[in-house]
Order: C-alpha cells, then sequence, then structure tokens
C-alpha cells in the first residue's frame, strides 16, 4: 500500500507493523518516518535491530541469515535494510522478494532507500512489499508548502511571525527542512520575545538554502528572476557542477525549438470554439498561421542566439574563452526566461 507521510503515524498506531520501504530525497521527512517506524516496531516488542548497508560485494545471503537466526533471549527483531543507491540488483531483489514470502511474527524489516526513479518503483521488489506491507514516498516541499509549515513549526513554538519574517525563514532554509527546523530551534532559545521581530530574525539565521536543478528550471520558466538569482547563487555555494547546470539549460533551449503552434481546422475549432463553414476555418487557418509566421520568425532569431550563447558558456566553463562561468550560467538563465 501506498502511505502518505502524513498519515504514517496513524496508520502504524491503528494497526499491527508491516514491512516498509521509505523512499525520498527530503532527509528531515525520511529521518522523521524512519524514527516513528522504530518508535512503533519497539513498543510491539522489536527490541532488537540489525542494520545491513548495501556495499559493494554486500553478500544478500545475510538477510536470509538475519531472518532464520532467532535471538537466544526470545527479542524480535527489526531488520533496517539501507541500499544508498536504491539498487539492490538482480540478487537482492530475490533476496527481498523471499525474505517477505517468508515473513514471520520475530522478524520485521525496514528497508531505506534515496528517491527512486519509474524503473525502481515499477520493479519487482518493489511492488512486492507494497503488496504486503507499505511504501512511503518522501518529497521535498514546494516554497507554499514550505511557508505553512515553518509557521506551523513556529507557532508550536508559541512564536508569532509575520508573513514576511516566514517568507525570509523560507528563502533562507528552502528545500532543507532540516535546516529550518534546527534554525527555529535557533529562534525559539534565543529570542526572549514571543514576537518575532524581522531585523533580529536577518541577524540571527543563517542561509542553509539548498536547491537542485529542477527548481532552476521551474524559476526560469515562471519568469521568477529574483528566485533565479538566489537559487544560482545557492547551487554555486553547494559546488554543483556548472556542467550540470548548463546541460539543463540547454535542454531547456532545445525544448523551444521543438514547440510549433498547431494551425489545424481541429485546434482551432477547440480554441475558438467556432463551428461555422468549412472554408471560413480554413481562412481563418491561415490567416492565424500568417500571423503567427511572423512572430515565430523572431522567436527563433532569439532561440538561434540562446544556442550560441549556451555554446560560449561551455566554452567559458572550459576556460577557452574569457568570463565567469556563474556570471555567465546566470546571464543565460535570465536570457531563457524571456524566450519561454
Amino acid at each position: 500500500m501506498q502511505i502518505r507521510f502524513s498519515h504514517l503515524k496513524d496508520k502504524l498506531a491503528r494497526s499491527s507493523i508491516f514491512p516498509l520501504l521509505i523512499s525520498g530525497d527530503e532527509p528531515y521527512q525520511h529521518m522523521l518516518a524512519c524514527d516513528m517506524f522504530r518508535a512503533r516496531a519497539k513498543e510491539l516488542g522489536f527490541s532488537e535491530r540489525k542494520i545491513l548497508t548495501v556495499e559493494t560485494g554486500f553478500d544478500w545471503s545475510e538477510l536470509e541469515h538475519e531472518q532464520s537466526n532467532m535471538s537466544l533471549f526470545g527479542e524480535r527483531t527489526l531488520i533496517d535494510l539501507r541500499i544508498p543507491n536504491g539498487k539492490p540488483g538482480a540478487a537482492g531483489s530475490k533476496a527481498i522478494i523471499k525474505f517477505i514470502e517468508n515473513l514471520h511474527d520475530d522478524v520485521m524489516l525496514l528497508v531505506q532507500v534515496p528517491r527512486l526513479d519509474r524503473s525502481g518503483i515499477n520493479s519487482a521488489w518493489v511492488k512486492a512489499l507494497d503488496k504486503v506491507g507499505g511504501v512511503l514516498r518522501v518529497w521535498p516541499l514546494n516554497e507554499v508548502e514550505t511557508r505553512n509549515w515553518i509557521l506551523q513549526k513556529l507557532r508550536a513554538k508559541g512564536l508569532t511571525a509575520t508573513s514576511d519574517i516566514v517568507g525570509f525563514i523560507t528563502q533562507q532554509v528552502e528545500g532543507n527542512l532540516l535546516a529550518a527546523m534546527q534554525e527555529i530551534e535557533k529562534i525559539s532559545l534565543v529570542t526572549e520575545n514571543k514576537t518575532l521581530n524581522i531585523k533580529n530574525i536577518h541577524t540571527l539565521l543563517t542561509n542553509s538554502s539548498h536547491y537542485s536543478l529542477n527548481e532552476l528550471m521551474e524559476s526560469v520558466l515562471k519568469g521568477d528572476v529574483a528566485r533565479v538569482i538566489r537559487i544560482i547563487d545557492g547551487l554555486k555555494k553547494e559546488d554543483v557542477a556548472p556542467p550540470l547546470l548548463l546541460w539543463g539549460l540547454t535542454e531547456q533551449v532545445r525544448k523551444l525549438v521543438e514547440s510549433k503552434p498547431n494551425f489545424s481546422v481541429a485546434s482551432i475549432k477547440t480554441k475558438t470554439g467556432y463551428n461555422g463553414h468549412q472554408d471560413s476555418l480554413h481562412a481563418l487557418c491561415e490567416l492565424h498561421q500568417r500571423n503567427t509566421d511572423v512572430c515565430q520568425q523572431g522567436i527563433q532569431a532569439k532561440i538561434s542566439d540562446l544556442l550560441k550563447q549556451c555554446a560560449r558558456v561551455d566554452r567559458v566553463i572550459k576556460g577557452r574563452a574569457y568570463g565567469e562561468p556563474w556570471q555567465e550560467l546566470l546571464q543565460l538563465s535570465i536570457a531563457t526566461r524571456y524566450s519561454t
């Protein structure tokens, strides 16, 4: 069964424990989900825990051994299986499926993996876990969700904050709930006044932002220049490889090249709701096409310039042209925004 993070605690409380797979790249929710599962297992008598970390050369017979190895003291065992790359391979997949098929009351399984792609989610071993137990996927929160989450945590600490303060904290810790919780703890410890002051918060907080390439692309598409600047700065501080950003921006430009408007009779009917004479519809299509061709010529010229700019940034990154890579990437991001 698929389980939402917000439902996990109630799900565990209402039923006996079950094998659980936790997947995702949001560390705070991932950590809390593991803590909730382990706490519930302990309540049900699983007092012993075995941690198995799958690394190069890992012997999957260890999993079978732990399942069949009964404790001398009759203690129930929770096996905490960690797969850092999310790919157990053929041998691991068979071992996990066999473990689940032979599950008994004295042994339970928790599997921790990073965010799984589509092939991973559809793999046999994940489906086996989903059928018998639960699959929990934790996702990074978007900006609005992060603001609401921060406001909720501040209120839980008895702190009152304006929208500006919540927005500022969100900017500082965006995409990193673990850092957000640490900052909120810091604020609650050092602030005497329960009504927060924006000036004090400015001096207190450290920038713990964590951004991704996907967030940069989303901001470019939305035309949010201020956020593009913040993300580029954050990625630079995190030592993200400039070629990775250039690849993402180049792919976005290529999508612009591939996008062509559809001016068929059917599309005109759908867009305009016009159901008149067929000749009139064809004339309307031709008119739209002529007007758009003029616009498209200008757009194609911009796209051609963007591709040239991508090539220049590539040369700058490789040291074959004069310039600062991160400044060039910022200029390319903004230029791409104005062509979408």
